[in-house]
């Protein structure tokens, strides 16, 4: 028994000196833009790549399955009948992890762990330095986006609710999934590459564990700028280029399915943060429409 908590204890040392120790930025130990003209690099990336404008990234959250500590009662237990920490985080165009919040306890639903996050207080008191909307494209706000499991804000975007969807609003959700899917494929692929995600971590000291989720986050950036064999062309989902249909990407036959965030007490948006996704839907079917969108939908693939 010893010698397993000794080597817990190494693993978890190690992981920290891989997460302190990556250099950052560039080499990118989860890069988290702090200027504007740095969120507009990211906004452009979603632009050239998904065609989606004025974005800072797609938000995501999932239960890190983990061995309860000693003594922890029912603080992990999560609404899927097991013991989980939960791993929230922002996710850019080259599916790269640029914030990473990790340690909450499962027993939290979507709202409750952002609205913990530094990434959220910072957003609600103003102090990400996001662009001016004279900075961005059709002077509309700077935005994130999310599932429908997120609460809607001025400058967050999540989907309509699917009941008495117009047409309109149909495209809007298309490229907001679309788009989204970025965050999706980067949890799917740490899951599939990352193998002490398959069985649930045991530390006796959940700290460690975060160690180790902020080490695989790290790694998988790094290794996404230096290593030609860690991804593919083919490991992620990607679009047939003559028909735009989605092609499954490789990391799906191998990923653990990593269980969403419970959505529940979403609070009821503003006007303002209606309007804005109003903004987004009017421009998606106007200026902004990309030559397949229609297609899609009748094809019943969006």
């Amino acid at each position: 028994m010893d010698k397993i908590i000794k080597k817990r204890k190494i693993r978890a040392a190690l992981c920290l000196a891989v997460y302190l120790n990556i250099p950052n930025k560039r080499q990118r130990k989860c890069w988290f833009p702090s200027t504007q003209q740095d969120w507009l690099e990211v906004a452009n990336g979603f632009e050239q790549k998904w065609q989606f404008i004025n974005c800072g990234g797609a938000l995501d959250g999932k239960h890190i399955r983990i061995v309860p500590p000693p003594h922890s009662g029912a603080q992990y237990y999560n609404y899927k009948n097991f013991y989980s920490i939960i791993l929230m985080a922002l996710v850019n165009a080259d599916y790269e992890f640029i914030f990473v919040d990790v340690g909450k306890n499962g027993r939290l639903s979507d709202g409750e762990v952002i609205e913990s996050t530094k990434f959220y207080h910072k957003l609600i008191h103003g102090q990400l330095h996001l662009p001016n909307n004279t900075d961005t494209e059709n002077n509309f706000n700077f935005v994130f986006l999310g599932d429908e499991a997120f609460s809607l804000h001025e400058n967050f975007l999540k989907p309509y609710p699917q009941r008495d969807l117009s047409y309109s609003k149909r495209i809007f959700n298309y490229r907001l999934s679309r788009a989204r899917n970025v965050s999706e494929n980067a949890f799917g692929l740490i899951a599939a590459r990352f193998r002490i995600l398959h069985t649930p971590i045991h530390m006796k000291n959940p700290e460690n564990i975060c160690y180790v989720v902020l080490a695989i986050c790290s790694l998988h950036n790094f290794l996404r700028m230096r290593d030609t064999s860690y991804t593919t062309s083919t490991s992620f989902d990607q679009e047939n280029l003559i028909t735009k249909e989605l092609q499954v990407g490789d990391w799906r036959k191998n990923a653990v399915n990593m269980t969403k965030l419970e959505s529940r007490n979403k609070k009821v948006a503003t006007i303002a943060a209606k309007t804005n996704r109003d903004n987004y839907t009017s421009y998606f079917n106007s200026d902004g429409k990309v030559d397949w969108q229609d297609e899609m939908l009748a094809k019943e693939k969006a």
